[in-house]
Protein backbone atom coordinates (compact mmCIF):
# COMPACT_ATOMS: atom_id res chain seq x y z
CA UNK A 1 0.00 0.00 0.00
CA UNK A 2 2.62 2.47 0.45
CA UNK A 3 4.19 1.86 -2.86
CA UNK A 4 0.95 2.45 -4.07
CA UNK A 5 0.45 5.76 -2.68
CA UNK A 6 4.10 6.69 -3.04
CA UNK A 7 3.35 6.26 -6.70
CA UNK A 8 0.09 8.76 -6.52
CA UNK A 9 2.06 11.43 -4.48
CA UNK A 10 4.60 11.48 -7.71
CA UNK A 11 2.03 11.86 -10.33
CA UNK A 12 0.39 14.49 -8.69
CA UNK A 13 3.57 16.76 -8.20
CA UNK A 14 4.11 15.89 -11.82
CA UNK A 15 1.17 17.14 -13.04
CA UNK A 16 1.02 19.91 -10.50
CA UNK A 17 4.95 20.96 -11.76
CA UNK A 18 3.91 20.66 -15.93
CA UNK A 19 0.15 21.16 -15.76
CA UNK A 20 0.38 21.53 -19.73
CA UNK A 21 1.93 18.26 -19.86
CA UNK A 22 -1.25 16.57 -21.74
CA UNK A 23 -1.55 18.84 -24.13
CA UNK A 24 0.42 19.69 -27.57
CA UNK A 25 1.98 23.37 -27.70
CA UNK A 26 1.13 24.81 -31.06
CA UNK A 27 3.94 27.29 -32.35
CA UNK A 28 2.74 30.94 -32.75
CA UNK A 29 1.96 31.67 -36.61
CA UNK A 30 1.52 35.14 -38.77
CA UNK A 31 -1.57 36.81 -39.02
CA UNK A 32 -3.37 36.05 -42.63
CA UNK A 33 -4.37 39.80 -43.89
CA UNK A 34 -5.99 38.13 -47.28
CA UNK A 35 -8.02 35.98 -44.98
CA UNK A 36 -9.73 38.98 -43.62
CA UNK A 37 -13.26 39.94 -45.05
CA UNK A 38 -12.86 42.88 -48.13
CA UNK A 39 -16.54 44.89 -46.70
CA UNK A 40 -15.27 48.35 -47.38
CA UNK A 41 -14.47 47.81 -50.95
CA UNK A 42 -18.11 46.25 -51.43
CA UNK A 43 -19.99 48.96 -49.00
CA UNK A 44 -17.81 51.68 -52.29
CA UNK A 45 -18.93 49.69 -55.14
CA UNK A 46 -22.37 49.53 -53.57
CA UNK A 47 -22.23 53.34 -52.94
CA UNK A 48 -21.11 54.05 -56.44
CA UNK A 49 -23.79 51.41 -58.35
CA UNK A 50 -25.99 53.34 -56.74
CA UNK A 51 -25.58 56.98 -57.43
CA UNK A 52 -24.62 55.68 -61.10
CA UNK A 53 -28.47 54.56 -61.49
CA UNK A 54 -29.97 57.94 -59.57
CA UNK A 55 -27.58 60.23 -62.14
CA UNK A 56 -28.70 57.96 -65.28
CA UNK A 57 -32.42 58.20 -64.21
CA UNK A 58 -32.25 61.94 -63.25
CA UNK A 59 -31.12 62.34 -67.23
CA UNK A 60 -33.65 59.98 -68.48
CA UNK A 61 -36.28 62.39 -66.61
CA UNK A 62 -34.95 65.20 -68.03
CA UNK A 63 -34.78 64.12 -71.57
CA UNK A 64 -37.96 62.70 -71.31
CA UNK A 65 -39.72 65.78 -69.81
CA UNK A 66 -38.07 67.94 -72.57
CA UNK A 67 -39.38 66.04 -75.30
CA UNK A 68 -42.89 66.10 -73.77
CA UNK A 69 -42.90 69.61 -73.72
CA UNK A 70 -41.46 70.17 -77.66
CA UNK A 71 -44.49 67.53 -78.31
CA UNK A 72 -46.65 69.58 -76.78
CA UNK A 73 -45.52 72.93 -78.59
CA UNK A 74 -45.70 71.10 -81.78
CA UNK A 75 -49.04 69.79 -80.94
CA UNK A 76 -50.23 73.50 -79.93
CA UNK A 77 -48.78 74.72 -83.61
CA UNK A 78 -50.20 72.57 -85.66
CA UNK A 79 -53.42 72.37 -84.06
CA UNK A 80 -53.43 76.38 -83.91
CA UNK A 81 -52.24 75.87 -88.07
CA UNK A 82 -55.23 73.71 -88.65
CA UNK A 83 -57.95 76.21 -86.50
CA UNK A 84 -56.94 79.14 -88.66
CA UNK A 85 -56.98 76.53 -91.91
CA UNK A 86 -60.49 75.69 -90.93
CA UNK A 87 -61.42 79.21 -90.44
CA UNK A 88 -60.29 80.17 -93.78
CA UNK A 89 -62.15 77.37 -95.12
CA UNK A 90 -65.21 77.90 -93.04
CA UNK A 91 -65.99 81.38 -94.42
CA UNK A 92 -69.07 81.71 -96.57
CA UNK A 93 -68.27 81.64 -100.16
CA UNK A 94 -69.33 85.12 -101.87
CA UNK A 95 -73.06 84.66 -103.28
CA UNK A 96 -73.45 85.37 -106.94
CA UNK A 97 -76.05 87.68 -107.48
CA UNK A 98 -78.44 86.73 -109.97
CA UNK A 99 -79.69 88.62 -112.85
CA UNK A 100 -83.48 88.26 -113.84
CA UNK A 101 -84.02 89.22 -117.39
CA UNK A 102 -87.64 89.58 -118.30
CA UNK A 103 -88.75 87.79 -121.33
CA UNK A 104 -92.34 88.79 -121.15
CA UNK A 105 -91.62 91.33 -124.17
CA UNK A 106 -94.56 92.66 -126.02
CA UNK A 107 -94.17 94.41 -129.68
CA UNK A 108 -97.21 96.41 -131.02
CA UNK A 109 -97.26 97.53 -134.78
CA UNK A 110 -100.06 99.33 -136.36
CA UNK A 111 -100.16 97.99 -140.01
CA UNK A 112 -102.55 100.33 -141.37
CA UNK A 113 -101.47 104.22 -140.22
CA UNK A 114 -104.17 106.14 -138.26
CA UNK A 115 -105.62 109.09 -139.07
CA UNK A 116 -103.50 111.27 -136.13
CA UNK A 117 -100.20 110.18 -137.11
CA UNK A 118 -100.92 111.20 -140.23
CA UNK A 119 -102.29 114.73 -139.29
CA UNK A 120 -99.25 115.02 -137.39
CA UNK A 121 -97.31 114.64 -139.88
CA UNK A 122 -99.09 116.53 -142.31
CA UNK A 123 -98.73 119.63 -139.53
CA UNK A 124 -94.79 118.79 -139.24
CA UNK A 125 -94.14 119.53 -142.52
CA UNK A 126 -96.22 122.53 -143.06
CA UNK A 127 -94.76 124.27 -139.94
CA UNK A 128 -91.97 126.66 -140.59
CA UNK A 129 -88.20 126.31 -139.73
CA UNK A 130 -87.46 127.00 -136.23
CA UNK A 131 -84.94 129.60 -135.85
CA UNK A 132 -81.73 129.58 -133.92
CA UNK A 133 -81.68 132.24 -130.76
CA UNK A 134 -80.02 135.09 -131.50
CA UNK A 135 -76.45 135.36 -130.20
CA UNK A 136 -75.14 138.48 -128.42
CA UNK A 137 -71.82 140.05 -130.19
CA UNK A 138 -71.09 142.14 -127.75
CA UNK A 139 -70.93 138.97 -125.35
CA UNK A 140 -68.59 137.04 -127.81
CA UNK A 141 -66.14 139.72 -128.17
CA UNK A 142 -62.99 139.63 -126.50
CA UNK A 143 -62.77 141.82 -123.03
CA UNK A 144 -60.60 144.89 -124.04
CA UNK A 145 -59.77 146.40 -120.59
CA UNK A 146 -57.86 143.36 -118.83
CA UNK A 147 -55.23 144.82 -116.20
CA UNK A 148 -51.67 144.03 -117.04
CA UNK A 149 -49.88 141.28 -115.13
CA UNK A 150 -47.96 142.87 -111.43
CA UNK A 151 -44.52 142.35 -111.69
CA UNK A 152 -43.42 140.88 -108.14
CA UNK A 153 -42.14 142.95 -105.83
CA UNK A 154 -37.97 142.86 -105.19
CA UNK A 155 -37.96 142.18 -101.99
CA UNK A 156 -40.59 139.57 -101.75
CA UNK A 157 -37.96 136.59 -101.15
CA UNK A 158 -37.55 138.75 -97.65
CA UNK A 159 -40.10 137.86 -94.58
CA UNK A 160 -40.12 139.87 -91.18
CA UNK A 161 -40.92 137.09 -88.54
CA UNK A 162 -40.12 138.85 -85.55
CA UNK A 163 -38.94 142.01 -84.00
CA UNK A 164 -37.16 143.07 -80.57
CA UNK A 165 -38.15 146.34 -79.55
CA UNK A 166 -36.56 148.31 -76.95
CA UNK A 167 -34.58 151.39 -76.11
CA UNK A 168 -31.13 149.78 -75.87
CA UNK A 169 -31.79 146.73 -78.19
CA UNK A 170 -33.56 146.39 -81.49
CA UNK A 171 -33.36 143.71 -83.73
CA UNK A 172 -35.35 141.86 -86.49
CA UNK A 173 -35.97 138.19 -87.51
CA UNK A 174 -35.87 138.10 -91.40
CA UNK A 175 -35.23 134.69 -93.04
CA UNK A 176 -35.09 133.17 -89.35
CA UNK A 177 -31.72 135.51 -89.27
CA UNK A 178 -31.39 138.19 -86.08
CA UNK A 179 -30.32 141.34 -87.97
CA UNK A 180 -29.45 144.61 -86.60
CA UNK A 181 -29.55 148.19 -88.22
CA UNK A 182 -26.82 148.58 -91.13
CA UNK A 183 -26.71 144.58 -91.05
CA UNK A 184 -27.15 142.81 -94.54
CA UNK A 185 -29.28 140.26 -96.16
CA UNK A 186 -29.66 139.11 -99.64
CA UNK A 187 -28.25 141.88 -100.68
CA UNK A 188 -30.93 144.31 -99.07
CA UNK A 189 -29.38 146.59 -95.81
CA UNK A 190 -31.65 147.06 -92.90
CA UNK A 191 -32.41 151.28 -92.54
CA UNK A 192 -34.64 151.17 -89.90
CA UNK A 193 -36.17 148.71 -86.92
CA UNK A 194 -39.89 150.05 -85.68
CA UNK A 195 -42.22 148.24 -83.43
CA UNK A 196 -44.32 146.93 -85.89
CA UNK A 197 -42.03 147.36 -89.21
CA UNK A 198 -38.65 147.27 -91.04
CA UNK A 199 -37.24 149.28 -93.86
CA UNK A 200 -35.07 147.75 -95.83
CA UNK A 201 -32.94 149.21 -99.04
CA UNK A 202 -31.34 146.59 -102.14
CA UNK A 203 -29.93 148.50 -105.14
CA UNK A 204 -31.41 152.09 -104.46
CA UNK A 205 -35.14 151.12 -103.35
CA UNK A 206 -36.64 150.83 -100.40
CA UNK A 207 -39.24 148.82 -98.68
CA UNK A 208 -41.17 148.30 -95.64
CA UNK A 209 -41.95 144.59 -94.28
CA UNK A 210 -44.47 144.55 -91.73
CA UNK A 211 -45.27 141.86 -89.28
CA UNK A 212 -47.37 139.44 -90.50
CA UNK A 213 -51.20 139.70 -88.78
CA UNK A 214 -52.37 137.03 -86.43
Amino acid sequence: MSLINDALKRAKQGQQQNPFGGQAIRPLQPADYAARSNYPLRFALAVLLVAALVLSGWFFWKWWRSSGESQRTAGGESTTASLEKSKTSAKPAPRKQLIKVSTNIVVRTNSVGSPQSEALAQAVSSSSPISAPPTNAAALAPPTNVAAPVPPSPFADLKLQSIIFSEDKRAAGINGELLYVGDEIRGARVRKIERQSVTVERNGETNVLRLPRL
